[in-house]
């Protein structure tokens, strides 16, 4: 059975990094760095015209930018689902017909838990209203592209592969 001997901060920011301490199933001891991180919803949405919206942006880990499906933060007390809605709408100005409730995810190295939610019958309704390091292109992509990105093994750039998958089945698109 693994046991936690201790836990400690080793560093603080946007995230923090802790390293924890366990005691193994044979009686060894081993360090473990976690990331702690708040958790946050990822959002398969979907247009009446069956087009996936998808947000292009910068991301400092790989330094590239990434397409994906919108995401962001549960705010403390918050339902995904508003989360998913209150995301949605910042980051693309879009409002969901319906929110349904995909899976959770959970990191093997991090605190956070992401929650896929699909949004359908998505409607152009505002600008966005961005954070002040989001810089985000808003792409629109008819399904059958973006199955073809789903797909293609060469494609690096689509990060939320498992959540358009899981959009597609439950659609039966």
């Amino acid at each position: 059975m693994w046991q936690k001997i201790k836990e400690e901060i080793t560093y603080q920011g946007w995230r923090d990094m802790l390293r924890r301490t366990f005691r193994m199933p044979d009686g060894k001891i081993a360090d473990f760095d976690i990331v702690r991180n708040a958790d946050f919803v990822t959002i398969a949405a979907f247009t009446k015209k069956k087009e996936a919206i998808l947000v292009k942006q910068f991301r400092a880990g790989p330094e590239m930018e990434l397409l994906s499906f919108p995401e962001g933060y549960i705010e403390p007390k918050e339902l995904p689902e508003v989360a998913a809605r209150r995301e949605l709408e910042e980051e693309t100005g879009y409002r969901a017909g319906k929110i349904v409730f995909q899976k959770v995810f959970r990191q093997a190295y991090s605190t956070e838990t992401r929650t896929c939610l699909l949004a359908i019958d998505c409607e152009k309704i505002t600008t966005q209203n961005l954070d002040k390091t989001e810089f985000i292109d808003v792409q629109l992509h008819p399904l059958y592209e973006f199955k073809k990105m789903l797909a293609d093994p060469n494609n690096q750039q689509l990060t939320t592969v498992d959540s358009g998958y899981l959009a597609l089945d439950y659609l039966n698109w």
